[in-house]
């Protein structure tokens, strides 16, 4: 009987429910991101124009899912602030890869095809974007464990950091117009519609995954239970009375979902919708994997997640190239209907999932040996005779 009790208050290290959760996010990408190049390259039609926005939504709904997962992660680890400042400077570089890759050289080919400037091309490098946020987060989230800061702390500190971008945001708009500029600095601070991801406004969904990283991987299997129940019920009264709030004040619920890359993002009303809606899907995951937790499906789905960095990397190149070549090929004003983006999400998808499952590993490796700075170990001297 002893060792039973001791074996229930053993803490979990098992979460399918992260992984599914970020298997679903990741897989949804290629038709988040076809539509918002279709449509900011002028190739959408009418048609595909006309439910684009409800595709478009899931553009802000799946980062803030995978950034709470993000920081679920690395809460209550035991992972050295070096190390996690480490892996901080490798997300920066995979970050640069890709930009080069999806932007930078489909850019330099179609500046010599089409005698384009190339500095649009070198703001999109710069811009900020998930894997610089990433990055940034992991560097700041290592100094503070580094200063012993606990995770309610830390919740704190990022809705200092939300206010602070608020308040900045009208200067950042007024004042930093040189484009490379407005560029770097919205990594930080939003500056304008290409500030996707700062760091600023954007650390709160990591943040509360800290936290309850911190609380579930100390929690046995009963208490476990008891707090997605509490989870659930709680971001379900706030999401479900927020919208009241928003529609009696005539707020449209739409544009403060609708993306990353706009000013909605700076604001309360952003956050606490989609980390509502977040927490919903957190705590759902959960009781969805007790029941598919062993079946063909999840064991899929788990090696999807395994495997995310690959998967994105993909997934944004060719999406990239597809829309260059268009442009290269001055591909006409709304061809992009529907039945063509319908089968690019197929293709795109099903070629994404067959290099991940199929290379993953291998192409982790490439870019671990790329991204890892090794000090050299000094030369021995020769001894004299």
């Amino acid at each position: 009987m002893e060792e039973v009790a001791i074996e229930k208050k053993k803490p979990l290290t098992r979460f399918g429910e992260i992984e599914l959760l970020k298997a679903i996010a990741i897989l949804g990408l290629p038709a988040v991101h076809l539509m918002e190049e279709a449509l900011e390259g002028g190739f959408a039609s009418e048609k595909l124009t006309s439910f684009g926005m409800a595709i478009i939504l899931l553009c802000a709904f799946g980062p803030s899912v995978f950034m709470i997962c993000m920081g679920f992660g690395i809460g209550g680890g035991k992972t050295s602030p070096k190390s996690i400042r480490k892996n901080g400077i490798q997300f920066l570089l995979i970050g640069a890869i890709l930009n080069v890759l999806r932007w930078l050289i489909p850019g330099i080919i179609q500046m010599i095809v089409l005698k384009t400037p190339l500095i649009e091309d070198v703001k999109f490098c710069l811009q900020s974007d998930i894997y610089y946020f990433v990055g940034l987060y992991f560097i700041l989230y290592s100094f503070l464990i580094q200063w012993k800061m606990k995770a309610p702390g830390i919740v704190m500190l990022s809705v200092i950091m939300l206010t602070a971008n608020t308040l900045l945001t009208p200067l950042t708009q007024k004042y930093v117009t040189n484009d490379i500029a407005a560029s770097l600095l919205g990594n930080i601070v939003y500056v304008n519609e290409t500030s996707c991801f700062p760091l600023l406004s954007w650390a709160i969904f990591p943040s509360v995954g800290v936290l309850l990283g911190e609380i579930l991987k100390k929690s046995d299997e009963e208490k476990r239970e008891n707090i997605m129940r509490r989870l659930l019920d709680f971001s379900a009264v706030l999401f479900g009375s927020f919208c009241v709030f928003l529609y009696f004040y005539k707020i449209d619920i739409i544009k403060v979902l609708v993306s990353p890359a706009n000013e909605y993002i700076t604001d309360l009303p952003n956050v606490i919708l989609l980390l509502s809606l977040g927490l919903s899907l957190f705590s759902l995951n959960y009781y969805l994997c007790k029941k598919i937790g062993a079946s063909k499906f999840m064991g899929f789905m788990l090696r999807i997640s395994t495997f995310i960095i690959p998967f994105y990397l993909l997934q944004w190149v060719i999406i990239s190239w597809i829309f260059y070549t268009m442009n290269i090929l001055k591909a006409p004003a709304g061809c992009f209907n529907v039945w063509i983006y319908v089968c690019c999400v197929i293709a795109v998808t099903a070629i994404c999932i067959f290099v991940t499952i199929k290379f993953g590993m291998k192409i982790m490796k490439v870019l671990l040996k790329i991204t890892t700075f090794k000090k050299r170990k000094p030369k021995k001297k020769k001894e004299t005779q």
